[in-house]
């Protein structure tokens, strides 16, 4: 089993090489995607190029979430029934570690969520004085979280498998596990990289993407949420996460009956 890891950047210097570093403990490949980077990310990358981590791309293309695609066409051909792939983005760190999640995954599960711890900046973290603007050094100060949501994050890999280059996932990616990973996920991590973050996406917006509403803010400091309505991640204390949230992964078992029915027929892949 090989696990190959989709990682699409732009502008996130200060969190990729601590996120590509952390990612090469249970990821066998590694394919960076780069939007055209104009703050070093491009150039970190292409330093850290390994025999896990391949530096792909880097254009100017539009985001969309099906930019995945062509990076899994170019090098699903190295890839073998029963591998796992993964959309890895630089900011985010697993807790559980992949490799021994995934190993325990029955074959006739496709496809792992994970829930989405994200952090935020707060009036806590201003008060307490300036950031680095280095991830490596700031990150023990980011403690504020919230569980956002939960997303797919891997599929098992078949020969048959179609991905349409304007889909997020592939066709009929599989049946969903029932178990969950997490990961912590860091989108704001300094005043100056959430306002880099707030400029990238609102230039995508503008270069049609229709996506990340969230980012409609002109400035970092809209994006400071009061300490108030977050947890504080605490040593020693579990992190927690919301039922709402754990249900977002679950399939209906009707949904999941006929799913498991038309992949076992190879009406499916």
């Amino acid at each position: 089993m090989k696990i190959h890891a989709i990682c699409l950047a732009r502008n996130e210097c200060d969190v990729v090489e601590d996120c590509l570093v952390e990612a090469c403990t249970w990821a066998d490949r590694i394919y960076v995607y780069d939007g055209a980077s104009s703050d070093g990310t491009w150039e970190k990358v292409k330093a850290l190029q390994s025999e896990k981590i391949v530096p792909w791309r880097s254009d100017n293309a539009v985001f969309r979430e099906g930019l995945r695609a062509e990076v899994f066409e170019a090098f699903r051909k190295d890839s073998a029934a029963g591998d796992w792939w993964c959309q890895l983005n630089a900011d985010e760190f697993y807790i559980e570690n992949p490799r021994e999640f995934l190993s325990g995954v029955p074959l006739g599960h496709h496809m792992v969520w994970a829930v989405n711890l994200q952090y935020y900046i707060t009036e806590r973290d201003l008060e307490a004085g300036p950031f680095s603007g280095s991830f490596s050094r700031d990150r023990q100060r980011l403690r504020y979280y919230k569980a956002a949501c939960a997303e797919p994050r891997f599929f098992r890999y078949r020969e048959r498998l179609q991905w349409g280059l304007n889909d997020a996932w592939p066709a009929h990616a599989g049946v969903i596990h029932g178990q969950t990973m997490h990961f912590r996920h860091y989108p704001y991590r300094s005043p100056e990289q959430i306002q880099t973050r707030l400029d990238v996406r609102r230039d995508s917006r503008k270069r049609g993407f229709e996506g990340w509403d969230h980012a409609k803010e002109e400035t970092w400091r809209e994006k400071i949420v009061p300490s108030a309505m977050l947890h504080c991640e605490e040593e020693g204390r579990p992190l927690i996460v919301e039922d709402d949230v754990r249900r977002q992964a679950r399939e209906t078992p009707a949904r999941r009956l006929t799913k498991t029915a038309l992949h076992t027929l190879g009406i499916w892949p």
